[in-house]
């Protein structure tokens, strides 16, 4: 056959399907315009715009805010603080990384500029998962080093070294998730 046969329409054969079947297969799922994506994304996954977007991100980030800055008032010791100042506070302190994860949670991954499709078949990812492993690890050994001290500890241990103890704890278990995925990723550069 020759390449005018791949061309008619009247000529079917082999050649025509076999050279037409790649070029469906390779293709994307969803292809988007480049124009159509940014940094921060353009559209919802429920379909709404940029203005949808950030609209209810910010919205539900200010009223999970309210609410654990509510549930912040309800359990808290008195302080110097007035009751709504109290309250405010803990909403903005803690709204804005409501806003964050809102936006995150909502935004489109198909309009972000440079997000791959598919990050879970990453190799980073992989890296990832596994020094994730390794810092659970991490935390647990440290959890435990510190339960069997505290085990022979007879006197009462004051809140702040035990908020510090639990801060070590994250410190740790952060840490060597961090070395793990270095080591992973050389390991696999090599």
């Amino acid at each position: 056959m020759n390449r005018q046969s791949k061309i008619d329409p009247l000529v079917s054969g082999p050649l025509e399907d076999a050279t037409n079947e790649p070029e469906t297969i390779n293709q994307p799922a969803q292809q988007t315009n480049v124009s159509s994506t940014s940094a921060f994304g353009t559209k919802t996954i429920f379909g709404g715009g940029k203005v949808t977007l950030w609209v209810t991100s910010i919205v539900a980030g200010i009223v999970i805010g309210f609410v654990f800055g509510v549930i912040a008032f309800l359990i808290r010791k008195p302080t110097q603080l007035n009751d709504w100042t109290f309250i405010i506070l803990m909403a903005v302190l803690i709204g804005g990384c409501s806003v964050g994860f809102c936006w995150v949670t909502i935004v489109d991954r198909t309009t972000i500029t440079g997000a791959i499709p598919h990050p879970e078949e990453n190799v980073e990812d992989t890296w990832r998962t596994q020094a994730m492993s390794a810092g659970l690890i991490g935390m647990v050994l440290a959890d435990t080093i510190l339960l069997l001290l505290v085990a022979f500890y007879d006197k009462p241990i004051p809140s702040v070294v035990a908020a510090f103890a639990l801060l070590g704890i994250m410190l740790i278990g952060l840490l060597t998730m961090a070395c793990a995925y270095f080591v992973y990723r050389k390991k696999a550069m090599a």
